[in-house]
């Protein structure tokens, strides 16, 4: 059963990462095609040298993303494994001895 609900796990974990992949390339090209228009509509703009900073910026979000979520999945791995903890010191607890009734 726990190979099935991994499994089960797994495929859709797979098919989140290939939708999300997908929105990505779409933004990706949507995000391409703006800049050749604001990079054709503003190259005779002298004031738009200061675009230039704006991949800058995105880098930086981006580490700063990047470093989140690496911790978040730190914490959450510190979670599951004290809760994996907690669950298996009540499996190894030995169980009370049965009570027997005695007839008077």
């Amino acid at each position: 059963m726990n190979t099935t609900i991994t499994d089960t796990l797994e495929k859709l974990q797979a098919q989140g990462l290939e939708t999300l992949k997908q929105a990505q390339a779409a933004q990706i090209a949507a995000v391409n095609s703006v800049r050749d228009l604001v990079n054709n509509a503003t190259s005779k703009i002298p004031a738009s040298a200061s675009l230039g900073n704006i991949p800058t910026v995105v880098t930086q979000i981006n580490e700063l993303n990047s470093a989140y979520a690496v911790k978040l999945i730190e914490q959450q791995n510190e979670y599951v494994n004290h809760l994996v903890s907690l669950f298996k010191s009540v499996a190894l607890k030995p169980e009370a001895p049965a009570e027997t009734k005695t007839e008077a």
